[in-house]
């Protein structure tokens, strides 16, 4: 995920949810210059916002804002890329020419992209950009040059050839920021402005991968009527239910870093070895990031900047210090900044007297490996071990600067235990979460309960299991598992495509959009809005029901569900279901975790053992069967 991080505002009214008064994030960089538009406007002597420079690099003003006024310019596409131009294109390029125009709204930077090469038919596509981020900057412009990605410079001009609008914002990019309640006011402001100066659209739909495919599936929770369907790209439901298990990630690394620096022969060294209690996907031949050599994890490889991202208060990107001094803000403006996904959105979480933010990350009775203990894959001594010794995440005020080189999981932040692998010695410690913030989460709109889509979605997910992507496929099945849970008639509205890695993915979105112009057209799901997967050449492997057979019913493996299997998570081993939104679990005694068949028919602790889980678990261990 992107570094770049989040700005916080309180956003527009979502019906059950709790809104505090709206409020502007300070200190806040502006980015118009980085991204061609000039600097802001000033609206403020009084030293509050960004600093605004003369001719002469002397600071005139500040702007609070981060305002500037519309700008306009017109692109051609040559085939590889966006090129301006001013009076005319070049010769024979006259029909791939689109006009763009980027102003800011609710301090973010839009860009709204109208097609000349195709009359405009009147629909906008909204395009919003990933990453998880925590604030205090403006972003860049979506323009239409260097700034656009790969994919999005091989995607826009086959949906400007259609003739579609294409509108965005730096506020719906969740690398800039991820408060949703702000992406989705920004969204709906943007909207807005769009239809006050181009005319109403006939319908919007969303397109966005990872952090703009969340956003999707938040809105249309949140906000009924903002999009009219979406085609969420490598998607999450959310992006706070994912701390809950990636909280796991960097404890379990730090303990098999440990248990093979003990033993180097330890069954751990073995790097697939290490799914068995993270779940996720992990390889003995992949190139880890850490090591620079082979065998790695999902854990790893996909997931190793995020705890330290979202949970430690001292470690903020390197970028943001760049910007800082492109910028010339005094080193002292940032200094009271806590660099956490919790103290950015204070405003739902609120803060103690210190200024830290409650944080709901829970672990209290989660056994590590469990299934991998009742399918006979880790012995009893190992089991009990890993749980004595896996510990959890400090609290916030007593956390230290993160050093990825020295401490690669941020081990200087965990309680630990020197004696954890002593049946005699003191279990690390676990952490329990605090309750407001786990409100907080659910009544702020920011956890994606199921019990709303409104609107059709065709998941699209290109299978990078075998890249160890944090972009993992169980996510779309997340998804669907809140629908049937909360809200089973809303699952209807959810079809899920998946893709081989080299399939042509702008291809794929071109199919899912024309599915989905012809249900809004139509007014009625078309005979292509079913569940399907696709190969390398885009030729289709199953569709209908029943092709995901066997990953949320049990049943036998469906043709998609046999040629994309699907991993876990630390927490589904732990016993927790896929839907994964389980930030602390009901606790159960061990006296009826023996009785009630959690450790399956095979597993049979002797006394010693049962007196070393007890001094692990004093307060029972999780009941996911019986839901808080």
């Amino acid at each position: 995920m992107k570094a770049w991080i989040m700005a916080v505002l309180a956003a527009a009214s979502l019906a059950g949810c709790s809104t505090p008064q709206q409020h502007q994030q300070q200190p806040f960089i502006c980015r118009t210059v980085e991204s061609g538009l000039g600097q802001p406007l000033a609206d403020s002597d009084r030293g509050i916002g960004h600093p605004v420079r003369d001719d002469a690099g002397k600071v005139a003003g500040y702007s609070s804002q981060c305002a500037i006024k519309p700008h306009f310019q017109r692109f051609y596409f040559d085939g590889a890329g966006f090129k301006p131009f001013d009076k005319a294109p070049p010769s024979g390029m006259e029909s791939t020419t689109v006009r763009v125009e980027a102003g800011t709204i609710n301090r973010f930077i839009y860009t709204i992209a109208m097609p000349e090469q195709a009359p405009w038919n009147h629909k906008v596509i909204y395009w919003m950009r990933g990453g998880v981020g925590i604030g205090h900057q403006q972003g860049q412009a979506m323009w239409f040059n260097d700034a656009l990605n790969g994919s999005e410079k091989k995607l826009m001009p086959k949906l400007l050839a259609e003739g579609y609008a294409i509108v965005n914002s730096s506020g719906n990019e969740s690398g800039v920021h991820y408060n949703m309640r702000l992406a989705e006011e920004t969204a709906a402001q943007t909207k807005a402005y769009v239809a006050e100066h181009y005319g109403k659209p006939v319908y919007t739909i969303g397109i966005g991968g990872s952090g703009g495919a969340v956003q999707q599936y938040m809105f249309a929770q949140n906000r009924p009527g903002l999009f009219d369907a979406g085609i969420p790209i490598q998607s999450y439901p959310d992006m706070v239910t994912q701390a809950i298990p990636i909280s796991d990630c960097p404890l379990l690394g730090q303990y098999f870093l440990e248990e093979v620096a003990r033993d180097p022969a330890s069954p751990w060294a073995t790097w697939s070895r290490q799914a068995l209690v993270e779940g996720m996907n992990a390889s003995d031949t992949a190139k880890n990031p850490f090591t620079g050599r082979p065998g790695s994890t999902e854990c790893i490889s996909g997931w190793r900047f995020a705890m330290p991202t979202a949970l430690n208060p001292y470690y903020r990107s390197p970028a943001f210090d760049k910007a800082i001094a492109f910028y010339g803000y005094a080193p002292e403006a940032f200094a009271k900044v806590k660099w956490t996904h919790w103290n950015d959105l204070e405003e739902y979480y609120g803060t103690d007297a210190d200024g830290f933010a409650p944080i709901p990350i829970d672990n209290v009775g989660v056994q590590y490996g469990l299934q991998a203990l009742v399918a006979g894959k880790i012995g009893a001594d190992e089991f009990l071990r890993l749980n004595s010794c896996a510990g959890s995440w400090k609290e916030q005020r007593d956390f230290v600067q993160y050093k990825p080189e020295s401490d690669p999981f941020d081990a200087a932040n965990m309680h630990r235990s020197a004696t954890c692998r002593d049946p005699a010695g003191t279990p690390a410690q676990r952490r329990e979460g605090e309750q407001r913030a786990i409100r907080a989460a659910w009544d702020s709109g920011h956890v994606f309960t199921g019990k709303v889509l409104g609107i059709p979605m065709i998941d699209l997910r290109p299978y990078r299991e075998a890249d160890l992507d944090m972009h993992n496929a169980r996510q779309s099945f997340s998804v669907r598992a809140r629908l049937l849970a909360a809200n089973p008639g809303e699952a209807k509205r959810q079809v899920i495509w998946f893709a081989k890695p080299d399939t042509d993915l702008p291809g794929q979105v071109m199919k899912a959009l024309a599915v989905l112009d012809q249900y809004l057209s139509t007014g009625s799901a078309p005979a292509e809005f079913v569940d399907r997967c696709v190969d390398s050449a885009g030729d289709v492997i199953g569709a209908g029901q029943g092709v995901w057979s066997g990953v949320l019913d049990g049943g036998k493996p469906g043709a998609c569900t046999q040629a994309f299997p699907i991993h876990s998570s630390p927490r589904m081993v732990a016993g927790e279901s896929i839907r994964g939104d389980t930030f602390k679990c009901r606790l159960k005694p061990l006296a009826t975790a023996f009785a009630d068949g959690t450790y399956g028919p095979d597993v049979h602790f002797s006394d010693a053992q049962k007196t070393w889980l007890a001094q692990i678990f004093p307060q029972g261990v999780c009941d996911y069967n019986n839901a808080l």
